[in-house]
């Protein structure tokens, strides 16, 4: 284990060892790391320069890093994240090692972060790939912390003693977080046992906090679109009726938590009898003149106020598809995906990745599944109101 005198080295060695691992913890100096892991039965320490002297290695967990809270130049970043763990897999190379875990924060994953952080990761990622092949196991972790550690930022919530574990409860309502022990395990287990890209964080459906705040803004926003915006649903029932024949809500069954069906209610924006299939699947001709109008606006994603009220959906979260989209149903149900309330917006819209590209639909809905926060989800509702995301395209004129 490279890094093994850092913050996640420390507590990740004891948990293995105790497992019944043996363990080499590497790091500069390993007189430090021998006095850290004295008596723990299992655990030797080395130096970098030590390395190159060990026979054999079956499993290396590469901690080793230039993290995001220490400042420097994307140079400065590289050298450690990218050629270190270049020199790293040489060895790992040479000791005829069976699998690479290459431990890296979440925050390499988000597309808008250009943190030299962030771009150095990606790139000693690839660079990894390339040397060490299927036997790189990359995996992103949250917040870390353990039974009575909060992390360094935190540390005085441990004087705080059931209190202070509440308050770290809330904590993670707003900023994904991994246990010790959750990393532990899947370091002691199969490798690559899960889907790309690997994500390991708190299951937040079990923290009754997140569960109550998302419930009870989707029953704010329910109700105020249902009595503060009143008059402007009558007025669009109004204009959609005179746009043309056919009622003015759309009434259609979709596929919701645990893949039970529902029916979801929205303003119709297209012809009465057009064909029932995905938005992508349908003619652009079929959009009425209003409905170009509030598809554009997303105006017709009103009336989900109701879905909200009754519990089928929630503010954010995968848009729901049709029982026929097989592909789609399939991919989600492989990645879990229904284990969450279906949105009105979500993770993958602001993307720009729509129902017409499914398997990347689903794998965009995992991720968002293992990173969802609360500051998440107000993100993602703002970047919806200011415009961002357009919706499931239309097949251009002429096209089934």
């Amino acid at each position: 284990m490279t890094g093994a005198s850092g913050n996640v080295g420390r507590h990740l060695v004891p948990l293995l060892a105790s497992r019944g691992s043996r363990i080499l913890a590497v790091g500069r100096d390993a007189a430090p790391l021998r006095a850290r892991y004295a008596g723990i039965a299992g655990v030797d320490a080395a130096s970098y320069d030590e390395l190159a002297g060990q026979p054999a290695c079956d499993t290396l967990v590469h901690l080793a890093v230039r993290n995001n809270n220490q400042p420097g130049s994307l140079d400065d970043f590289t050298r450690v994240n990218v050629d270190f763990a270049t020199e790293i897999c040489g060895e790992f190379n040479r000791m005829g090692g069976r699998r690479f875990v290459n431990i890296s924060s979440i925050q390499s994953l988000d597309d808008d972060n250009a943190s030299p952080y962030a771009v150095s990761k990606d790139l000693a990622r690839r660079r990894i790939a390339e040397l060490v092949g299927d036997r790189l196991d990359d995996v992103h972790i949250g917040y870390f912390h353990d039974a009575r550690y909060f992390g360094e930022r935190l540390a005085f919530l441990n004087r705080l003693g059931a209190f202070g574990g509440a308050l770290f409860g809330l904590f993670k309502t707003l900023k994904p977080a991994t246990s010790a022990k959750s990393l532990a395990d899947y370091v002691a287990g199969p490798a690559r046992a899960l889907p790309t890209p690997a994500i390991l964080t708190d299951d937040l459906s079990r923290s009754w906090v997140y569960r109550s705040a998302t419930r009870a803004l989707d029953i704010a926003v329910a109700l105020g679109i249902l009595v503060v915006l009143f008059p402007i649903l009558v007025v669009l029932w109004a204009l959609i009726r005179l746009d043309s024949p056919g009622p003015a809500i759309f009434a259609q069954t979709r596929v919701g938590k645990g893949q039970v069906p529902f029916t979801l209610y929205k303003f119709r924006t297209m012809k009465r009898d057009t064909v029932a299939a995905g938005t992508h699947e349908v003619s652009v001709s079929a959009v009425t003149k209003i409905g170009k109008f509030l598809r554009g606006t997303k105006l017709d994603e009103l009336p989900q106020a109701i879905n909200l009220l009754r519990g089928e959906m929630t503010l954010v979260g995968p848009r729901p598809c049709l029982p026929v989209q097989e592909e789609l149903v399939n991919a989600r149900a492989a990645l879990g995906v229904y284990a969450m309330k279906p949105g009105i917006t979500g993770y993958a819209q602001i993307r720009e990745i729509d129902m017409s590209r499914p398997q990347e639909l689903a794998n965009s809905d995992h991720i968002y599944m293992k990173l969802q926060s609360l500051t998440l989800n107000f993100k993602i509702i703002l970047l919806t109101a200011f415009g961002r995301g357009g919706g499931d395209r239309v097949a251009a004129p002429g096209q089934p």
